[in-house]
């Protein structure tokens, strides 16, 4: 009984490496999404004051919602699996930095229930999909092995 990492559903939080900043405003990832006839944004406030962009799309069976928040730079994508995540990230948010953004750091919820908190993950963003894909599985194996847990079996295993 045991569980795909890759088809395990939790929040993915996303954000610049410290020597690599995103630079990328509101108004940018807006034009993005308006060259989606499927997404939908609002504009909002976060928990503590900052302003943000809420989005949803679909991405494959999952109903991509995430938010975007400029100062400070960051990227949550709400519960969806590694390879909707990848998806997401692949094809919408990764084509809007600039050129020379090659990593960014990156961690779930899993990863701070278990005591990685305070640890950034570091995500090599050009590589294609796949490797992203990895790399969030690696992550959750990594995360669920150090904290003893892992993740309930799904209905079907």
């Amino acid at each position: 009984m045991t569980t795909d990492p890759a088809g395990y559903a939790t929040p993915w939080y996303f954000a610049p490496a410290p020597d690599q900043p995103w630079d990328l405003a509101v108004e940018q990832v807006i034009a993005s999404l308006e060259q989606r006839p499927d997404a939908r944004w609002r504009a909002g406030v976060g928990f503590r004051g900052e302003s943000l962009l809420e989005v949803w799309f679909p991405i494959g069976p999952w109903l991509f919602q995430g938010s975007y928040t400029p100062r400070p730079p960051s990227l949550s994508i709400r519960i969806c699996d590694a390879r909707a995540a990848a998806q997401a990230w692949t094809t919408w948010f990764l084509p809007q930095l600039p050129a020379h953004i090659t990593s960014v750091v990156f961690n779930t919820e899993d990863g701070v229930e278990n005591g990685y908190a305070d640890v950034d993950f570091t995500l090599l963003c050009r590589d294609g999909r796949d490797v992203v894909v990895d790399t969030l599985t690696d992550h959750l194996r990594h995360v669920w092995r150090a904290g003893g847990t892992s993740p309930p079996p799904r209905a079907d295993d």
